[in-house]
């Protein structure tokens, strides 16, 4: 009996690497990135710490509920995009929005700012006028 194995496999479609656009924050240093991988896109996750231990991270490409649970906190513009939607209280805040791409959505979530800090930084980091 003859048997055969193996062939030619289909090369796969390179999938997007989604990136984040922003200058990291003033004072703070990078923490280890994540990727997530999906089907068309990796998704990723860059974070940032200062020496107080407070964070921000920033996300594209990762769905999910981010920010699920926390209070609606009013709106900030961003640069992209116009007013978005802050939830959040206390020392932790998040905002979310779409850019109409394979890698949204797009988060900015801190925890151990103040919301005007939190604002601060958006605009420290390009995404929101200054």
């Amino acid at each position: 009996m003859a048997c055969t194995v193996g062939g030619t496999q289909e090369p796969r479609p390179s999938r997007v690497v989604c990136d984040v656009r922003f200058a990291a924050p003033s004072g703070f240093g990078p923490l280890e990135p994540f990727e997530e991988e999906y089907d068309d896109h990796v998704g990723v996750r860059l974070g940032f710490r200062d020496e107080r231990r407070r964070e921000v991270h920033v996300f594209a490409g990762i769905p999910g509920e981010i920010g699920e649970g926390l209070p609606s906190a009013g709106w900030v513009t961003l640069n992209e995009g116009g007013p978005k939607r802050v939830v959040g209280r206390d020392q932790v805040w998040v905002v979310v929005w779409d850019e109409g791409d394979i890698c949204d959505p797009r988060a900015v979530l801190v925890n151990g700012l103040s919301r005007r800090e939190f604002v601060t930084t958006l605009a420290e980091m390009g995404l929101a006028p200054s």
